[in-house]
């Protein structure tokens, strides 16, 4: 079976093919063996080379947020990018920036205040998503002009947390 996906906005293809004792993966140049259990629905067991991993894997609309090995990776089909993430780049270009969880989960600390100076990549709050925790970081340098969630509550992807104010 082949596949092709938007992986963190990259287009990317695999080749999955069920072998005896496993599941062979090739992606671009690469290729391995693997074998594949489902441990629940949002969890699978991965075991590569003889190293076992964890897959987490949560999906809100047409996007699937994986975890594997502390990385993350947002998959989705070709062309099926959201109105909302367009949506998001129109309004950091009236110099105003919504900033939303990765995916479901539960805001645990919030770093600013309304009013703060940010700079670029500063951790502007954690979210906890499948027992993992995702820092949510800034995009700009400039201000934090509202600040819409409180520590304990829980978020989706649509749902702003934050909005920012480009520096001027």
């Amino acid at each position: 079976m082949e596949f092709e996906f938007l992986v963190d906005k990259e287009l990317r293809k695999i080749v999955l093919e069920k072998k005896e004792g496993g599941y062979c993966i090739a992606y671009g140049e690469n290729q391995v063996t693997a074998d594949i259990q489902s441990i629940s629905p949002h969890v699978l067991s991965l075991m590569i080379d003889g190293r076992s991993y964890l897959v987490y894997i949560a999906r809100d609309k047409e996007k699937k947020y994986i975890f594997i090995d502390g990385q993350q990776f947002i998959v989705q089909e070709p062309g099926r990018e959201t109105k909302s993430f367009h949506a998001g780049e129109e309004k950091a270009q009236e110099g105003k920036l919504l900033i939303t969880a990765p995916m479901p989960g539960k805001v645990i600390k919030i770093h600013v205040v309304e009013q703060q100076e940010v700079r670029k990549n500063q951790t502007l709050a954690i979210v906890e998503a499948m027992k993992m925790e995702n820092d949510i970081k800034s995009s700009v340098e400039g201000f934090v002009k509202k600040i819409f969630v409180s520590v304990g509550e829980l978020v989706d992807s649509e749902k702003p947390l934050i909005e920012l104010e480009t520096k001027k």
